[in-house]
């Protein structure tokens, strides 16, 4: 990582101009801070000591103009964070923490979600279906930052981001054609369909790795036995060893319909990632370290990025000839800002605001503070 935040980047900005960043970051993280912990007490103060956590990522990636290394630093963070208040504390019975909603549950469910809405708002029970409603943050999400979601905000996504980082080469290289990228949309479709007509979350019982709670084991010994072999199968198989061997985010391209659901919705994202053909050398470099497999190689002289592209950074931080910006307008104030430092202002403030609140309880605990 550190090879790759030592790089310099022509979209480097000036320290007045990230400090500004910084700061107006800091600002809409500490207002929603004190509005969620509701008064001065040690929750605030956790949640403010996180949100300038935020802030300095953030000043570090647009100082330097390099995206990845930080970006991927902050994530595992949170991943790890996140493991131990909804994981990790619980083996230890030293927190009754309730598992966050769930966002790859949604998008296999998105059918039975929106049924329910329709039910809840035909019945007039307001109350109802203002908390049913919760679950549109994760829709008003995607259609902002789009895939950014899967590389910036999933807690899930920093598991396997951090097994793709254990070694320094691959192992084995993995290449996914364009036919096999597309199967977790084909997997979306059918976890659509049979889960709206069972009426429950089938990806839930049967194929999600990250399980916190016991809560969609089965009670019959036969079936419990068949839903925990998928289990630990896709565990290790796609979100351990495969990530460690390949260096990729197997999980994340492979299985995850969340991805599948957000690859559609950001086809309508302002947030573009190209290959500008007229700079592009060829060099390949973008096509091997793209960690989900978004970049198509089209012809020996030609590559290309596709909808599944997650926003990672990677790609633009390898690239020699700066041939993959993240979609900019021209110059828009004196500041020249750019769609670029208004992706990575949502992205961290989304980042910042979904995890504080996890982030904030576990520092509470590890100090003994109730």
């Amino acid at each position: 990582m550190s090879s790759v935040i030592k790089q310099t980047k022509v979209s480097a900005r000036s320290f007045s101009y990230s400090v500004s960043f910084c700061a107006l970051l800091f600002l809409f993280l500490a207002a929603f801070s004190l509005l969620s912990a509701r008064d001065l007490g040690p929750l605030f103060f956790v949640k403010l000591l996180w949100s300038l956590v935020i802030a300095a990522f953030g000043f570090a990636i647009i100082r330097s103009g390099v995206i990845s290394g930080y970006r991927s630093a902050l994530f595992i963070l949170i991943a790890f964070l996140f493991f131990l208040e909804f994981k990790f504390f619980r083996w230890l019975s030293i927190a009754n923490t309730i598992p966050p909603y769930c966002h790859i549950a949604q998008a296999p469910t998105l059918f039975n979600f929106l049924h329910s809405q329709f039910l809840a708002f035909t019945s007039g029970d307001w109350k109802i279906w203002g908390v049913l409603t919760l679950g549109f943050l994760w829709l008003l999400i995607m259609f902002t930052i789009g895939q950014g979601i899967c590389s910036w905000v999933c807690f899930y996504g920093g598991m396997d981001e951090f097994f793709s980082k254990v070694l320094n080469k691959p192992v084995i290289r993995l290449n996914i054609p364009k036919k096999g990228r597309d199967f977790p949309l084909a997997f979306l479709i059918f976890l659509l369909i049979i889960s709206f007509l069972q009426g429950s979350p089938i990806f839930c019982s049967w194929f999600c790795p990250l399980k916190l709670t016991c809560a969609f084991w089965d009670h019959e010994p036969t079936i419990r036995m068949a839903q925990a072999v998928l289990f630990y199968l896709i565990l290790f198989g796609f979100v351990i060893l495969l990530p460690v061997l390949s260096k990729k985010r197997t999980f994340c391209s492979m299985i995850c319909p969340f991805g599948a659901l957000v690859s559609i919705c950001g086809k309508v994202s302002p947030y573009q990632v190209k290959i500008d053909q007229e700079k592009c050398i060829h060099c390949g470099k973008c096509f091997d370290v793209c960690p989900v497999f978004a970049v198509e190689r089209k012809d020996p002289q030609e590559y290309r990025i596709s909808s599944y592209c997650n926003k990672c950074g990677a790609c633009i931080d390898v690239c020699p000839v700066d041939a993959i910006p993240l979609s900019a307008w021209d110059s828009l104030t004196g500041w020249r800002l750019q769609i670029r430092d208004i992706f990575l202002f949502l992205s961290l403030l989304m980042t910042g605001v979904l995890s504080s609140s996890f982030v904030a309880r576990v520092v509470l605990q590890l100090l003994g503070v109730k």
